[in-house]
Formats: C-alpha cells, sequence, structure tokens
C-alpha cells in the first residue's frame, strides 16, 4: 500500500496518530541527513505524500474523515494544511458531507479552521449546497450554524428545489420551522413545478401543511399539477385532505389539463379515492348551504306612508272666525255678570241676564261637534258654562 492510500485508509478509519506520523514525515525528510539521499527519490517522497490526495471516488483525507465524523482528524488534516474546497467526483466538498452526516462540531471545524476559506454555497454535481443536504435529513443544529453562517437558503438543486422544499417533502418539522421563520419570503418565492405546501401535502406529513399555513403560505397556490388538494386526494393523504378543507381551500381549482381535484380522483376507481372524493364533495355542499344562507336576500318590511297632518285651527279662516265669534259673546256675558254683582242683583236678576246670553245667541259662532279640537280628527271644542253648587257665583 502506497503512502497515499495508507493516509486515506487511516483519515477514514479514524487513526489519527498514523494521519500525523504520515504527514510529519515530510517534515522528518527535511531534518535529516537529507544529503545521503539522491535528489529525485527526494522529490518523489515529497511529492507522494499529498494531505490533498484522492482516491478513485474523489475523496481526499479530509473527505473520509468529515464523512465518517473522525473530529481529531479533521483537526489534524487542517492543521497539515489540507483543502476544504476540493470537490470529489460528485462535485461534493468536506462541507457537504459533514451536513449530511449532522455532525455540527464538524461543520463548525471545517468553516472556521484551516488555510482555505470555506465556501459555504459551494453546489455540487446537483447543485446542491450543504444547507440542502441538512435540511433533506432534518440536522437542524447544522441548519442553524449555516443559516448563522449566511447560506443562502433560496438557491435551488437541480430539481428547482430549495432547503426548505427538501424539508417539506420529507417531513423535517423542525427545520421547517426554523427556515420559514428565518426567511419568510421562501414561502412565496417557488416555481410552477412545486411549492413546500404541495410537496408535504404530496406525502402526507399534516403538521409540516400546518405549519406552513400557520406561517402564512397560501392555502389556494397553484402549480402545474394544481393545488395541494390536488396532491393529497391523488396521493390519498385522507389527514391532508382534511386539512387543506378546513383551512378553505377552494375546491374549484384546477391544474394545468383544467381538471378539479374531484375530476381527478373520478378517474381513479380505487376504495381511497372513492373516500377522498366522499370527503370533498360533503365539504362542497356544506359551502353551497351555508352561502346560499349568507347571500339570501333580507326581506324588507313595507314602509308605511307618512299620516297626512292635520293643519291647525288657525289656519283656517273659518275657524278663526268662530273662534273670535264664541270670544265675543263671553266677553259680553262676563260684563253683564260684572254689572249684576256690582248693582247687588237679586239671584233671579242675575239668572235672567244670563239667560239672555244663552248659548243659541253665539248664532253663527257655534260649533258643530266635528270641530272640536278634542274630537279626534282634531278639530274645536265647545266651550261650556258650570254652575258653583257652594255659592252663587258663577264660573266659566
Amino acid at each position: 500500500m502506497g503512502k497515499e492510500q495508507e493516509l486515506l485508509e487511516a483519515a477514514r478509519t479514524g487513526n489519527v496518530a498514523l494521519v500525523e506520523k504520515l504527514l510529519s514525515g515530510k517534515k522528518g525528510i527535511l531534518g535529516s541527513g537529507s544529503g545521503s539521499i539522491p535528489l529525485p527519490n527526494l522529490l518523489s517522497m515529497w511529492k507522494g505524500l499529498n494531505v490533498n490526495c484522492t482516491d478513485s471516488t474523489g475523496y481526499t483525507p479530509l473527505h473520509h474523515a468529515s464523512l465518517n465524523g473522525h473530529r481529531e482528524v479533521v483537526l489534524k488534516l487542517l492543521q497539515f494544511e489540507a483543502s476544504t474546497n476540493v470537490p470529489d467526483s460528485k462535485g461534493c466538498f468536506p462541507l457537504h458531507l459533514a451536513a449530511w452526516r449532522g455532525d455540527v462540531d464538524i461543520v463548525r471545524i471545517l468553516i472556521h479552521h484551516g488555510p482555505s476559506h470555506c465556501r459555504v454555497n459551494q453546489q455540487n454535481h446537483e447543485k446542491e449546497t450543504a444547507l440542502h443536504c441538512a435540511a433533506q435529513y432534518g440536522h437542524s443544529e447544522v441548519v442553524s450554524v449555516l443559516l448563522q453562517e449566511l447560506t443562502d437558503p433560496t438557491m435551488r438543486n437541480s430539481q428547482q428545489e430549495t432547503p426548505l422544499d427538501l424539508a417539506a417533502l420529507y417531513g423535517r418539522l423542525q427545520v421547517v420551522r426554523m427556515l420559514v421563520s428565518a426567511h419568510p419570503n421562501l414561502m412565496t418565492s417557488h416555481t410552477r413545478r412545486h411549492t413546500p405546501l404541495h410537496l408535504a401535502a404530496r406525502n402526507g406529513h399534516h403538521s409540516a401543511v400546518k405549519t406552513l399555513l400557520e406561517a402564512g403560505m397560501d392555502v389556494n397556490c397553484v402549480t402545474e399539477n394544481g393545488s395541494a388538494l390536488h396532491e393529497a386526494a391523488l396521493f390519498g393523504k385522507m389527514d391532508v385532505v382534511r386539512l387543506l378543507l378546513d383551512s378553505a381551500i377552494d375546491t374549484n381549482l384546477r391544474d394545468s389539463q383544467g381538471r378539479t381535484a374531484l375530476e381527478i380522483l373520478g378517474e381513479h376507481p380505487a376504495q381511497k379515492s372513492q373516500q377522498i372524493t366522499a370527503v370533498i364533495q360533503e365539504y362542497v355542499m356544506d359551502e353551497m348551504e351555508r352561502r346560499s344562507i349568507v347571500e339570501e336576500p333580507v326581506r324588507k318590511c313595507p314602509i308605511p306612508a307618512p299620516r297626512t297632518s292635520v293643519p291647525s285651527p288657525s289656519a283656517s279662516p273659518s275657524l278663526r272666525h268662530k273662534n273670535d265669534a264664541v270670544t265675543s259673546e263671553l266677553s259680553k256675558l262676563l260684563h253683564e255678570i260684572k254689572k249684576c254683582r256690582d248693582r247687588d242683583y237679586s239671584f233671579e236678576e242675575l239668572c235672567h241676564t244670563i239667560s239672555s246670553h244663552s248659548m243659541d245667541s253665539f248664532g253663527s259662532g257655534r260649533l258643530s261637534d266635528e270641530e272640536r279640537p278634542d274630537r279626534p280628527n282634531g278639530t274645536l271644542t265647545r266651550v261650556k258654562v258650570r254652575r258653583s253648587v257652594m255659592t252663587e257665583d258663577w264660573c266659566i
């Protein structure tokens, strides 16, 4: 086994002592009696012990150590100037492998140690960043570190998926919560192919769907495949179908071929499809009934016509004339009574005087019952003269 293979194997198995011995040999060569070694052999020994040597997969010793979680070996390799920016045959860097494994300590070491600056947004051949790898496998601690290091969460892989898309697709609930909280714009920057909501609905991740809706994602967003209801219904995810209906999703939304979710279900006679069809139809009927109640016009009560106002008695010339006549006759009567009292007339003389002013003497001043103001039709009231039973005085 050559020295490079020995180094690669030592890194893969976590043999930090052997790694140090192999890499320290370069310094030992220069520090010993190098003059006795032929120059071509010396150059061959120096060149052959490359800290960034690779195997058939393109893995360097740092790839092996990062993938297998050998923290001390990683530190030792970085100490001997191993590069963090050498890709393997698939374009993955050591940071991709550490993120995929979920080793938050090695992720931090790769970012903050070593002679080369680790590029956190570096993409592999599938255009995946380290954040894609961590999100897909639900490594929330790694996701947190990468977000702190300003990794771009809007970058898309070759399938046009963001890290949030992958977290939703695989139901990584904690990562979904972290990403929508840190970058809410991810819920609106989706493509026509899919959204996080569609991906979560397709795979029946009820909690992820609920989290996205509570975070403000539009339940009625549409892709080529239709709405999230299309996805959940077609893949038989009953719980998600009910959740979407409870969230008031529009059941009339259509896919790129113009089909509603119910129409697609009609093409699949399986029992599960029939059950979901029944649930959606029941919801549609309930909605129609509710809308008919809300939209039913309110019956208006007829408004009575305003009553014709009765003119004031003073506004009628005829009534005013009759009223003046009555007043005049009363004044005369009172004057006569006062004269009788002053001249000390007897009771009989007083009666005679009053009788000469009977109601008939009012003539044209007499009013009919229809003209009395205390009557229902609002006319005038006849004036009455009453006699006191205790005295001989007369009162109006």
